[in-house]
């Protein structure tokens, strides 16, 4: 009889330090999946926060667009506002000057024309001519136009030379021409030597 109580007193206790270990367990296992007492449910202080990321990034892309949509429509603005009264050579829509033979000068003397006439024979004969080039486009901005570093001569259809200079052209009053008013809208201009040139050809000095 004392054997059984001693027994059934043992039974008792190793469930009871069995309970207790396990319950150790469980509780230890909860508090580390979940980071501690201090632990918040959906916060994590090493992850970046995605949206105010993507805020972020979405409103400096708004913002670079907006500075170059500010920036396109001050240089078309400064285009469209050229005045143009007292220019001699008419300007289209779309900014072409085309240049007429009032203004490209004819006074190239024999000795040049002689001289340019063998140059644009070698050009012709597929020889490479050291200096000196043929621009068949004839289209020219304000700034293709290096007269520091170039001379520019008009070759027409009836095979004579003339030469495009800086003071030619500067005659037509075209505001957009060096020194000009409008200097600073250039860009967006060009000017078209087709009506006189058969060819444009750019001598080095």
């Amino acid at each position: 009889m004392r054997v059984s109580k001693f027994y059934s007193a043992l039974l008792i206790g190793l469930l009871a330090v069995g309970f207790v270990a396990c319950n150790n367990t469980v509780s230890s296992t909860d508090a580390s999946k979940n980071d501690g007492l201090d632990y918040i449910p959906g916060f994590d202080p090493g992850k970046a926060d995605s949206t105010k990321t993507n805020k972020t990034s979405s409103s400096s892309t708004q913002d670079g667009s907006s500075d170059s949509e500010v920036e396109s429509s001050a240089s078309d603005e400064s285009s469209s506002s050229v005045d143009f009264s007292k220019s001699k050579i008419p300007v289209d829509e779309s900014g072409v000057a085309v240049i007429t033979d009032e203004y490209i000068d004819a006074d190239v003397s024999a000795a040049t024309a002689s001289k340019l006439d063998d140059l644009k024979a070698q050009l012709d004969d597929n020889e490479e001519v050291s200096g000196f080039t043929e621009n068949s486009n004839m289209r020219f901005s304000v700034d293709d136009l290096n007269y520091s570093a170039n001379e520019y001569y008009c070759y027409t259809e009836s095979q004579e030379w003339y030469g495009i200079t800086k003071e030619t052209l500067l005659e037509t009053n075209l505001p957009f021409l060096w020194d000009g008013e409008a200097y600073d809208a250039r860009a967006g201009f060009i000017l078209d030597f087709s009506n006189i040139c058969q060819s444009v050809y750019i001598k080095k000095k």
